[in-house]
């Protein structure tokens, strides 16, 4: 069986500026991720203990002129994202402790993809991480066909001609082959226009003409509303653009549907997105559940087993969130929970979980 992970990262020390203009162009993104990140806790250094405060953006104001400075915010290596507050040191474990100047090199993905088995990984691009496309082009002409990597643009902007040129270039030249594209971007623009607003159309229709298929983040909330109030923005925008193919970074966040005795139940919105649309969802439960959770993950997995249940196979993709899953499980673990456990998948389901709906995404890119 060809094991596809269609969740993983390349990148250089995040302590440089991995593809942006300056160091501080790409630590205002790593203080923003910050601001926003949940699954990991802050900790007072010296202590060691858990505290609530974040210190790194107004809450009042989540544009560009919100964050805050003065901070000392820094890779401090290990894994370790810092900032200083009053003369105290607090961190975010954000990487696990073995990612030493918090970096994914391209051999060292490859290197662990051989130990696990798994034939290809798509490469995604959080501005957390950098402007990748080039350093994605680097790893894919590095080792040839283990690598699909996906383009970015800056997303509050996208509607822009120079962010289109970009889009263009990101694929006809440095052969990218789908688009990441996180709502967390408009921080930049102020969240002034949203991605479904007619100023996007230019955007999405050559996203439409390249064939592309797009990673959505979607957070948890936004200045424009909850989570489902979003999914409602995005039921929208899949109307006006129903041949575009979407999945769901991360998966739906089904937490949010249990009903507190492990039963879901599926929003109508969802139900309009997931039956009507090409959407697909990522199966990638330890990267969210793993703090809180031990492999292998059983309730993780009867929510898979209800997503499937209710939507089937076909639009199901196994993904690991490599290096970063690492803080909680091993990558076999992020893979073994589901492959070894989903005794509901036929040998031929398991194939397309693993491998073939992802590789499907991809083919004809490039072709109207």
């Amino acid at each position: 069986m060809c094991i596809v992970d269609c969740h993983g990262h390349v990148f250089p020390p995040l302590a440089e500026a991995c593809g942006f203009a300056t160091t501080d162009e790409h630590l205002l993104y790593i203080q923003w991720g910050m601001h926003n990140h949940l699954n990991q806790p802050v900790v007072r250094s010296r202590a060691g203990t858990v505290v609530n405060d974040r210190h790194l953006w107004d809450a009042k104001n989540p544009t560009e002129s919100g964050r805050v400075t003065g901070v000392n915010f820094r890779v401090e290596g290990n894994g370790k994202l810092a900032w200083t507050v009053d003369g105290e040191d607090y961190h975010v474990q954000y990487l696990s402790p073995n990612t030493r100047h918090l970096e994914s090199p391209a051999e060292t993905v490859i290197a662990q993809m051989d130990y696990v088995g798994i034939e290809k990984m798509v490469l995604q691009n959080d501005h957390v991480y950098g402007n990748s496309a080039r350093i994605f082009a680097a790893a894919r002409e590095q080792y040839p066909g283990r690598f699909i990597g996906l383009a970015q643009v800056e997303e509050g902007f996208a509607w822009q001609d120079r962010e289109i040129a970009r889009l263009e270039r990101e694929i006809t030249v440095d052969g990218m082959s789908g688009l990441y594209f996180g709502l967390a971007g408009f921080m930049r623009s102020g969240w002034k226009e949203t991605y479904a607003s007619s100023a996007y159309d230019d955007f999405w229709n050559t996203v439409a003409d390249l064939n592309l298929p797009v990673f959505w983040v979607h957070p948890a909330e936004t200045p424009w509303g909850t989570y489902l109030q979003e999914m409602v923005r995005f039921a929208e925008w899949l109307e006006r653009f129903p041949g575009i193919r979407s999945v769901m970074v991360h998966g739906w966040p089904t937490t949010l549907f249990d009903t507190g005795s492990g039963r879901l139940e599926w929003p109508g919105v969802v139900q309009d997105i997931q039956d009507n649309f090409p959407v697909y969802s990522e199966v990638l439960y330890p990267i969210s559940w793993g703090r809180r959770h031990e492999y292998p993950f059983a309730q993780a997995l009867d929510h898979v087993r209800q997503f499937y249940d209710r939507f089937g196979p076909e639009r199901m993709i196994w993904g690991s969130d490599m290096p970063n899953v690492e803080r909680y499980c091993t990558y076999r673990q992020s893979l073994d929970y589901v492959r070894l456990y989903s005794d509901f998948l036929t040998e031929a389901e398991h194939a397309a979980v693993f491998g073939k709906n992802c590789l499907s995404l991809f083919e004809d890119v490039g072709q109207a």
